[in-house]
């Protein structure tokens, strides 16, 4: 693979223009987004970027709009917002596209030979290389020079940022050197009051095992590539406590996942991994055969769930694979893998157009959906998939086909880091192609919410002890197999609370989840066993609702935010609950929840509880146990269609016996029943 801005690649990139109808299509498309600006100087503000995590509404914490440099909508609540920090926040993003649209320039150059491209690429360039010591250094905090410290950047407000935005134009300054476009007095300016300046200001900051160093690394290795400096490159890959490999080898486990757990950050770490190997090229570096480099891609395609997602899990948003078919371009070039997420793009993308590969025609009729362990193959599998993530601490479980398909999720390894979430054998549940179970996830960090609320045990799907979030801790993973149709998770964590075991067992089997959570502590405790649904509770006739306040449950870590705070008095010892979808096309979708053997003097209560904007509500119940040294909760999950009827269920055994208990199920639509060990 030849580096960028070659010769040679400029001759590949001019042939796949003129032979690969996606290719063509990609440049035309560049070229037409380009064609209103490339004509006239650039318009860049000369103020420092603001915080992307402050360009949220605060009232809901949806992320804003841009109308213009002044005026920014809340797509949830449509209300405007002006001034500061909106305004900052919303500059940051104008000089990222004006690095990108430079980088695009230069490739639209480099494919089409015509100049104009060329020209405003290195007016962008110049621009930023002239006016680059007037950006004051300034922080997220506001502080500014000095004061700023270590994290603090110029163009940007913090180190990372700063990375992110100066190495696209550090690809383009390479497309137009190669090409001669740029004279020896240019390419001394850009080094000297540009792009060693950058180096710099990222120098102050190093960060170790981190996503920001990864971008540190792909800065330095883009700037190392433009300058032609193969020391510069050198120390983006070799530094012991900050380069690739140290990445590679602390950051990710062997199976491939991003150790903050979260799978917005598992790809927007690969997004900078990708830019460091791709620079490598220009010197003669073969870092995409790194073995972790080519897991990163391929543990996605293990560990999504049937309907191509990823959870909203640590500090994550819910991630949909599609979005990053520009990286499966590169994952299907090098390695063969992601061919369905490539069939499924428009192929317009950057990588799309540098690297994407020629597929084969598809016979008539076939389509290729977004699919996980049968890609390959090219087959939808019934077979369980069982994908244990060892580097965060997480399994992964999917079955079945279709309409039912199923798949679980438990969390039970390391805290993740800054990234992490208070959320020990926290369990997520999909099925009928929808996540019944989920995270809270998160809202931008600039937002309040953020650590009063999404990080807290209360908003996961785990217990609480004492009203009060566990702390940082490191579960195991005791059992993950698939037996005669059955499948079981087991998992436990010890160091969550002070003399508290906890310990949590699932059977996935017959289209029904089985969860037996227990809990043991070494003095009397108040328990307290949490799920979150997107959906609607189903008013149950003979049961009474009485509003109580969220205080009443804690007054700590979270629990005032509940909201419609209610304790259902009258259901009996085993009982039902349902919920509807609360969603597009759910209205017949139902979750029916049955709560069995209840511990001695337990109460259950419904909420709602915060959510992730646009959705922002979610329904909570929680199971409580008071004044208990031992607690537990055993609970049947059923995902199915409104009108069906309630299954007979009956618990064979103690449930606070840590040995095995016997679920009986009868379906009143079938004769029979069927026995399991739970």
């Amino acid at each position: 693979m030849n580096g960028i801005g070659t010769p040679a690649w400029t001759q590949c990139l001019r042939t796949r223009t003129r032979d690969c109808d996606w290719v063509n299509r990609g440049v035309e498309q560049w070229k037409a987004r380009l064609s209103a600006q490339v004509n006239r100087p650039p318009d860049i503000p000369l103020l420092g970027g603001g915080w992307s995590h402050r360009y949220i509404c605060p009232d809901d914490g949806s992320a804003l709009v841009r109308a213009d440099r002044h005026h920014h909508e809340c797509p949830c609540c449509l209300r405007i917002w002006s001034g500061s920090p909106w305004d900052e926040a919303a500059v940051a993003e104008e000089h990222n596209r004006f690095a990108q649209d430079a980088r695009l320039a230069a490739v639209v150059y480099a494919a089409s030979g015509e100049a104009v491209y060329a020209e405003w690429a290195k007016n962008v360039l110049m621009f930023y290389a002239r006016h680059y010591d007037r950006f004051p250094l300034h922080d997220i905090f506001g502080k500014v020079g000095e004061e700023a410290g270590k994290y603090g950047a110029k163009v940007q407000n913090q180190t990372l940022s700063e990375a992110s935005w100066i190495y696209p134009l550090a690809q383009a300054c390479t497309i137009l050197r190669h090409a001669s476009k740029l004279s020896a007095e240019e390419l001394n300016e850009l080094e000297e009051r540009l792009f060693r300046p950058v180096v710099r200001v990222i120098d102050r900051n190093p960060r170790g095992r981190s996503n920001w160093q990864t971008y540190h690394n792909a800065a330095l290795a883009a700037i190392a590539e433009a300058l032609g400096d193969p020391g510069l490159l050198k120390r983006a890959l070799d530094d012991e406590a900050n380069g690739f490999h140290f990445q590679m080898e602390r950051g990710v486990g062997e199976d491939g996942f991003w150790f903050e757990g979260a799978w917005s950050y598992h790809f927007y770490t690969l997004e900078a991994q990708a830019v460091i190997a791709w620079a490598a090229m220009g010197f003669g570096e073969k870092l995409y055969e790194h073995p972790r480099l080519r897991a990163m891609f391929d543990i996605p395609l293990k560990a999504m769930l049937p309907d191509g997602t990823f959870p909203a899990i640590h500090d994550s948003k819910v991630v949909d694979i599609r979005s990053y078919a520009h990286l499966y371009e590169w994952a299907y070039a090098f390695y063969g893998i992601g061919e369905a997420i490539v069939r499924g793009s428009d192929r317009s993308s950057l990588y799309s157009v540098l690297f994407g590969a020629p597929l084969e025609p598809l016979p008539e009729g076939v389509k290729h959906p977004v699919k996980g362990r049968a890609e390959e193959s090219g087959e939808a599998s019934e077979a369980a998939a069982i994908t244990v993530l060892n580097k965060p601490g997480m399994v992964c479980v999917t079955c079945g086909a279709g309409e039912g398909a199923q798949a679980l999720l438990v969390d039970y390894g390391e805290h993740g880091d800054w990234h992490g979430h208070y959320d020990k054998l926290n369990l997520l549940y999909y099925a009928r192609g929808r996540s019944w179970l989920a995270d809270a996830g998160m809202v931008p960090y600039g937002h309040a919410m953020h650590k009063a609320w999404y990080v807290h045990t209360v908003a996961h799907n785990t217990v609480t002890v004492n009203g009060l979030s566990q702390r940082e801790a490191c579960g195991r993973l005791r059992k993950a197999v698939s037996e005669t149709g059955i499948i079981r998770v087991e998992a436990e964590a010890e160091d969550a609370y002070d003399g508290v075991r906890l310990d949590r067992r699932l059977t996935l089997a017959g289209g029904l989840l089985v969860d037996v959570f227990r809990v043991t502590a070494g003095e009397l405790s108040t328990v307290d066993w949490m799920m979150h649904t997107q959906g609607h509770p189903v008013e149950a006739p003979s049961v009474r609702y009485t509003a109580v306040s969220a205080e009443a449950l804690s007054d700590a870590d979270g629990y005032p935010h509940l909201r419609q705070v209610r304790r259902l008095e009258g259901l009996p010892d085993d009982w039902m609950l349902e919920w509807s979808w609360n969603g597009e096309g759910g209205e017949d979708e139902r979750l029916q929840v049955y709560g069995l053997a209840a511990p001695q003097g337990s109460c259950v209560y419904l909420a709602e509880s915060p959510f992730m904007p646009p959705v922002q509500v979610r329904s909570a119940c929680i199971r409580r146990a008071p004044s208990c040294t031992r607690a537990a909760f055993v609970t049947v999950f059923r995902a199915c269609r409104k009108g069906d009827a309630p299954l007979s269920l009956r618990l064979i055994g103690d449930p606070s016996d840590s040995g095995g208990l016997l679920l009986e199920v009868r379906d009143g639509e079938r004769d029979g029943a069927m026995l399991w060990t739970v």
